[in-house]
């Protein structure tokens, strides 16, 4: 690095009002990206806070909440539209927040809302690794104007954006008393920064959610009591600086339960004062201004909560709704939890299933734990480090560090409680906290990007000063990276409209089916893999669909694969487009290709591969409540059909098995008979006569082949036989591949008047175009008697 650039960079750094301002804008136009991408109702339980607010902006009371489904309530007196209120469990929440939105939404006609907000009802709901119907709304393909219903949503989120640009000054200001030595001011932009830059918190902050204000009135309260316990080293507190802790309190409890977490903060902070000063008249002095603005605030929701529900917090009634775990808390359970908190607390997205790749958590688990590692390195300094480059007093620095850490205790030991209590387990709960996290993580990062660095930084050695400064960039620019990722290409192809195509490919199948009752449309052409898939695998089905006029309803798409008995084996369901395309958006005469992963699922015989039919259909929306009867199909001459369109390749997964025997006879080389067994004896007629035959594949066959099993008499007569594809229905032999194992059983059938005496059982194989005219020649005997290519497996009496 030359001169000038250093120079250039001193001075950046010494403008750091300058900086901050510029993370502002970048917090704010990721923000408002974020609030503009994401289409309605696509943020976690954001219908349902909206819903809230809505409610409160058309002059209504707070809602009441009952914990029952619409099957349980029964003839109880409750309000008719009860099981349609969207507001959810979300209706148990602190008010406040959706107060405060209603006000700014209560002169918009938000009438339309029913027009957004209708329901995926296969929607795919906390699980990433499901690559379809990400969307929990049906027309979030569908461009909303800015006006009613979307309007107010919208202001909603720029509100919550708002609140987070608090939250981020707030925590700039934290982190500038939190930060020791020369360096404070650096450090506390880059807090700033990562704060500014986490994917998951700015897409939370452009949500509408209750969220962002329990993080600014948590931030706040942090703020203030930070700046209380350090004051106090210096002066009394004064009552006006109580009642400000007071008011900041109730904002909070009146924001969400979390709220209260701060109560027992402040508490454990005054405590802390008092003991600073030496003087427990503290605790007296703070009680009323702290608890009297606090209580009059927050109290009255809280009695309301014991008076309607018998419970103080009303969680009884929120878990009934939305779910109580009832799994235990194993290890293996708890690692799962918290996995996927670390996920949704940097970035998962949608109602979490939209998953950044895997590798950015994975450099992302490694700045948090080298960062743990120094933060613990700076609490326990005196045993890491003998000597500083560094000699200042850090006294207030370090209060501030421990009220950040055990404010980040008492959140997580809330979490730990709810995670105990509730289904829904997710990293914005901790957000609470955040910036307590990201502040000291950039301690604990700077301790050891000193250590590693900085400290062996000279004149002569300008490449450690490079490594320090490029350590710190590279996680503001994953982050970053990852925001424009997800808002340039995760988000547009989990909500957008799918691409359409000009014309089907020469290359796939094309079939003669029309679906539909009153309206209809096609399936012009499918593409099914022909190579053999086995149990565990997802076969990729691509439809070809049109339409021909409008279509009213939204039909639901299944794909289902059946054994020959119509047995299930595999099954997917979905609205068009991986519940991006539903039929009421179909333009007449446009081509829509979709492609479908359909997972194999169930029973596969280890005797024999499957040739699995493929059975597409779609569900009517009217009748699905009367038992999902699929709409009928047609053929070109309108002749009602069974939609079994293809055949897909089926096997179950290797299993260890002998190796085939070398001395057994094989057909043309391809096709070994490897084991056979009967009956020795016929003791009546009545009774079928059984054969098992086992058969192992030496190459691929090239051709179907028809087995017989024949039954000679001593003047080599037939007396009995039946002839049939080696596999019966399940696969034809041109579909075996080198390796198979197949079982197969043939049933023959005796006359009435068989004789009593000797006879032989005979096994061929044919062509079945030739129809037993031409067999497959043995070419290796092995011992058996072979004649006109047919191979003795036994002889049996009557």
């Amino acid at each position: 690095m030359d001169v000038s650039t250093t120079k250039l960079s001193n001075r950046i750094w010494a403008a750091p009002n300058i900086l901050f301002a510029l993370i502002c804008l970048l917090y704010v136009g990721f923000g408002l990206w974020y609030s503009l991408v994401v289409p309605p109702f696509e943020t976690p339980d954001e219908i349902h806070h909206y819903a809230y607010a809505r409610h409160l902006s058309q002059g209504n009371p707070l809602p009441v909440q009952l914990a029952l489904s619409p099957e349980e309530i029964g003839d109880q007196i409750v309000p008719d539209d009860y099981a349609d209120k969207l507001w959810a469990h979300e209706g148990s929440q602190a008010p406040l927040y959706y107060y405060l939105v209603a006000q700014l939404i209560s002169g918009i006609d938000q009438s339309d809302f029913e027009q957004i907000n209708t329901f995926n009802l296969r929607a795919n709901i906390g699980n990433p690794l499901f690559p379809g119907n990400k969307n929990i709304m049906l027309y979030s393909a569908v461009s909303h104007p800015l006006q009613g219903a979307n309007l107010a949503l919208h202001i909603g989120r720029w509100f919550s954006l708002l609140l987070g640009l608090i939250t981020l000054i707030l925590t700039y200001a934290l982190a500038r008393m939190a930060m020791p030595g020369t360096n404070a001011a650096m450090l506390s932009l880059l807090a700033a920064l990562l704060l500014a830059v986490i994917p998951q918190f700015v897409f939370i902050s452009a949500a509408l959610s209750n969220d962002s204000l329990i993080i600014v009135m948590s931030t706040a309260t942090l703020f203030w009591l930070a700046k209380l316990l350090l004051r106090s080293e210096a002066r009394a507190v004064s009552i006006f600086e109580w009642l400000v802790l007071g008011i900041l309190l109730g904002l909070a409890a009146l924001s969400k339960l979390h709220g209260l977490g701060l109560w027992l903060l402040a508490a454990l902070t005054g405590v802390w004062i008092a003991t600073i000063r030496r003087d427990w008249r503290v605790l007296v002095q703070a009680a009323s201004p702290v608890a009297v603005p606090a209580v009059a605030i927050a109290g009255w929701w809280y009695w309301r909560n014991y008076t309607l529900y018998g419970d103080w917090f009303g969680l009884t009634t929120l878990l009934a709704i939305e779910g109580v775990r009832t799994d235990s808390s194993s290890i293996g359970a708890m690692m799962s939890e918290l996995r996927g908190m670390k996920y949704s607390f940097w970035g998962l997205f949608g109602w979490f299933n939209l998953l950044l790749p895997i590798w950015v958590y994975r450099l992302i688990d490694l700045f948090t734990i080298v960062g743990l590692v120094g933060l613990a390195a700076n609490i326990f300094e005196p045993l890491f480090f003998k000597q500083r480059t560094e000699k200042v007093n850090k006294s207030s620095s370090r209060y501030v560090q421990l009220l950040l850490l055990l404010w980040l205790l008492i959140i997580s030991l809330i979490l730990a409680y709810w995670l105990q209590r509730s289904i829904g387990s997710q990293g914005r709960l901790i957000f609470p906290a955040i910036s307590s996290f990201v502040i000291l993580l950039v301690i604990g990062l700077n301790t050891v990007f000193t250590a590693l660095f900085r400290n062996r930084a000279t004149k002569a050695n300008q490449r450690a000063k490079w490594l320090y400064k490029s350590a710190w960039a590279l996680l503001p620019l994953i982050l970053i990276s990852s925001s424009i990722y997800s808002l340039t290409w995760l988000f547009p192809r989990a909500y957008g409209m799918p691409a359409t195509v000009e014309a089907i490919p020469a290359t796939v199948q094309t079939v003669d089916a029309t679906y539909g009752d009153d309206e209809f449309f096609q399936i012009l052409a499918l593409d099914v893999p022909t190579e053999r898939y086995k149990r565990g695998d997802e076969v990729p089905v691509t439809l070809y669909m049109s339409t021909d006029t409008p279509l009213k309803n939204d039909y639901q798409l299944f794909i289902q694969f059946l054994n020959p008995q119509g047995g299930e084996v595999a099954n997917l369901t979905s609205h068009p487009g991986w519940g991006r395309n539903p039929t009421s958006l179909w333009q007449p005469g446009v081509i829509y290709a979709d492609t479908y992963p359909v997972r194999v699922e169930g029973p596969i015989s280890e005797q024999s591969p499957l040739l699995a039919r493929v059975y597409i259909g779609f569900v009517d929306p009217q009748t699905e409540r009367s038992g999902r009867f699929p709409v009928d199909v047609v053929d070109e001459g309108g002749n009602k059909i069974e939609p079994m369109l293809a055949t897909v390749a089926l096997s179950a997964p290797q299993s260890d098995k002998s190796p085939p025997p070398i001395d057994a006879p094989q057909f043309g080389n391809t096709i070994q008979l490897s084991d056979a067994s009967f009956p020795a004896q016929i003791d009546a007629v009545s009774k079928p006569f059984v054969v098992d035959l086992v058969w192992d594949v030496v190459d691929t066959p090239a051709a179907a082949y028809v087995a017989y099993v024949h039954l000679l008499n001593v003047a080599g007569e037939r007396v009995a036989g039946t002839d049939q594809p080696p596999a019966a229905d399940r696969m034809p032999t041109n579909y075996w591949r080198a390796g198979d194992r197949i079982q197969s059983r043939f049933v023959l059938t005796l006359p009435d008047l068989l004789p009593a005496g000797s006879y032989t059982a005979w096994v061929g194989l044919y062509k079945a175009e030739s129809q037993g005219a031409v067999r497959v020649p043995v070419t290796e005997e092995s011992g058996r008697m072979v004649e006109h290519n047919q191979v003795l497996i036994g002889s049996v009496r009557k």
